[in-house]
C-alpha cells in the first residue's frame, strides 16, 4: 500500500489489488475511487489538529453524518471478489487500483471544484467544496494544499487505468433521507439535530438504495450504458431497488464530473444507502459496517464489472 503524504497528513491510501495470474506490468483494469474514504475519527483528528482557526463545536458529530461510512469497504470488496479465487465474479488475471482519500469533507471536499462558483451549485443538491465555517486564511490555505494533493495523486491513478482503457468506479454512500439544510455554516450540527429529531425525521424523503449517476444535468451520459444496464440489473435481481440520477446529476462542480468528461463511457459514479451497510445506522456516531450487509451490497456491482471487464479482454 502506497501513501500520499502533505503537511503530515495521509491525503490518500492508494492498494492494489492483483489477481494471482495478473501481469506484474500491466496497468491496472479497475480503479476504485473513494473520494469521501475519510470515516474513522483519526481521520477526522488528524486534520483537525492542523487547522488554527475556530471552528463550530461538536463538528465531530457533522463529520460522522455525512462522510461515506461504509465506502471503504464496499470498495474492498468489490475489488476481492474481482481478483480472489473462488467467486462468481473473478477473473484471475485482473488488477484492480483503489485509492481511498482520507481528507474529510467536513473540513474539504475533495470530490469539489474549489474554483467553482457557489453559484453555479444552484439546485444541484451538492455543498460547495470549502465550507463557510472554514474562514481562516491559513487554515484555507492548508486545506487547499491537501486538496491538491489528493486531486493530483487520483489524476494520476485515472490517467494510469482509464488513459490505457480501463474502467473507473467512484463510490459512495448517502444517508438515507435528503435532508434539507440551508447553509452548511457555524449553526450546521444544531440544524442536523433538529432535522433528525424522531418527529421531524420520517418526514424527510426516502433515497433509493442504490443511485447510479450516470448523466450531467443536460441529459448527456458520460458512464458507459452497458455497464449501468449491468448493475441496475443485477441488484433488481436480488430485489435490491436501484435508480439512475433520482438525487442528483454530475455537476462541474464535482470532480466525478471531471473525470467522467475526461474519460467518457469509462467512469461510472455510484451512491449506496448507508443504513443498508451500518449496522446499525446511527447518526452523529461512529458506525459498525456489517460485512454481511457489504457482501450483499457488493456483490452486484463485482457481478457487472467483472462481466464488463471479461468483454473488454
Amino acid at each position: 500500500m502506497q501513501e500520499i503524504v502533505e503537511s503530515g497528513v495521509t491525503v490518500c491510501e492508494i492498494e492494489v489489488f492483483p489477481g494471482p495470474r495478473a501481469r506484474f506490468d500491466a496497468p491496472p483494469d479497475l480503479l476504485i475511487e473513494i473520494p469521501h474514504g475519510a470515516t474513522t475519527e483519526k481521520n477526522f483528528r488528524n486534520v483537525r489538529r492542523l487547522l488554527s482557526g475556530e471552528i463550530p463545536e461538536d463538528l465531530e458529530a457533522f463529520f460522522f453524518i455525512n462522510t461515506d461510512v461504509g465506502a471503504p469497504e464496499c470498495a474492498r470488496a468489490v475489488a476481492t471478489l474481482l481478483t480472489r479465487p473462488p467467486g462468481p465474479s473473478s477473473r484471475e488475471d485482473l488488477k484492480v487500483l483503489v485509492v481511498k482519500c482520507l481528507v474529510p469533507r467536513t473540513f474539504v471536499d475533495c470530490n469539489r471544484v474549489l474554483e467553482e462558483p457557489v453559484g453555479e451549485l444552484g439546485e444541484s443538491g451538492l455543498t460547495r467544496g470549502l465550507p463557510d465555517y472554514v474562514s481562516d486564511a491559513a487554515d484555507i490555505e492548508r486545506l487547499r494544499r491537501l486538496h491538491r494533493a489528493y486531486q493530483e495523486a487520483v489524476d494520476r491513478s485515472y490517467e494510469l487505468v482509464c488513459g490505457a482503457g480501463g474502467l473507473a468506479l467512484a463510490l459512495h454512500t448517502y444517508a438515507p433521507r435528503s435532508v434539507a439544510i440551508d447553509r452548511v455554516d457555524g449553526g450546521i450540527v444544531a440544524a442536523l439535530r433538529q432535522a433528525y429529531e424522531p418527529k421531524r425525521y420520517h418526514m424527510w424523503p426516502e433515497r433509493p438504495a442504490v443511485d447510479i449517476i450516470s448523466e450531467t444535468l443536460d441529459g448527456v451520459r458520460l458512464a458507459p450504458a452497458d455497464l449501468v444496464a449491468s448493475i441496475i440489473e443485477k441488484y433488481r435481481a436480488d430485489a435490491i431497488e436501484v435508480s439512475e440520477n433520482a438525487t442528483y446529476h454530475l455537476h462541474p462542480a464535482s470532480t466525478g464530473h471531471s473525470h467522467s468528461v475526461r474519460f467518457p463511457q469509462q467512469v461510472t459514479c455510484l451512491e449506496i444507502r448507508r443504513d443498508l451497510l451500518a449496522d446499525p445506522f446511527i447518526p452523529f456516531a461512529a458506525m459498525h459496517i456489517s460485512p454481511v450487509k457489504v457482501a450483499r451490497m457488493a456483490s452486484p456491482i463485482a457481478a457487472a464489472l467483472g462481466d464488463r471487464l471479461q468483454n473488454r479482454s
